[in-house]
């Protein structure tokens, strides 16, 4: 007989195994919290602390800490919404955005748990279906997807036609540098037409990034 203890998610009674952990408590219960590092037997170092969530009111990673008899676990709130954000933000702030080259675009779980919680950071780059030689910009098209928020599951570039950003810019200086740079300027793409493109919808755009498509360098 397998021994198991009572929890409580979210006012929900279950009970699981005395070895189990938190989430899978969580996914019992019926209910999920957004992973990211999580990959069950595969790897367990809770590394990216995105699955917070509250037990007996101590925020603790729900991917490896243990279910405890009668123990309260919440797993929404301002306070682990706030913890979660936070971490995302510093992930992306060092993660090397070049989306238009990953092996992983339009299949990213970064890009799901940055949509779940509300954060910029991702261009559309990282949910468009075209891949190498397929991707407009290969082909010289002025396409602003690596420009881009994500969120839009790349609608434009689905169909053949050009990203014209109509989601809005992201403001990291990094991603454009790196697509001026690095991929406008090796596919030959007319920066002028770039620029031409930006103005349709970002007539706002801070001198100090549009300046880096006009001048290929930093802002």
């Amino acid at each position: 007989m397998v021994d198991t203890v009572r929890v409580y998610v979210n006012g929900v009674q279950v009970e699981v195994p005395r070895n189990a952990f938190v989430i899978d408590a969580v996914e019992k219960a019926g209910f999920r919290v957004p992973v990211l590092c999580y990959l069950e037997g595969l790897f367990e170092e809770a590394t990216c602390r995105i699955c917070v969530v509250l037990v007996n009111g101590r925020v603790v990673p729900s991917c490896r800490f243990p279910v405890s008899e009668e123990a309260k676990i919440v797993t929404e709130g301002d306070e682990l919404t706030r913890y979660r954000r936070t971490n995302l933000e510093l992930l992306l702030s060092t993660h090397r955005v070049k989306c238009w080259s990953c092996i992983r675009k339009s299949n990213c779980s970064l890009l799901e748990v940055s949509k779940q919680l509300g954060i910029e950071g991702l261009p559309v780059c990282s949910e468009c279906p075209l891949i190498g030689d397929e991707c407009l910009i290969t082909k010289g098209e002025p396409c602003l997807g690596p420009l881009t928020v994500a969120g839009c599951s790349a609608e434009c570039p689905r169909y053949g036609a050009p990203c014209v950003g109509c989601r809005g810019y992201l403001s990291d200086p990094r991603i454009w540098e790196d697509a001026t740079v690095e991929l406008y300027r090796k596919y030959r793409v007319d920066v002028k037409e770039i620029e031409a493109t930006m103005k349709f919808f970002w007539s706002n755009l801070p001198e100090r990034l549009r300046e880096v498509v006009t001048k290929g360098g930093k802002p």
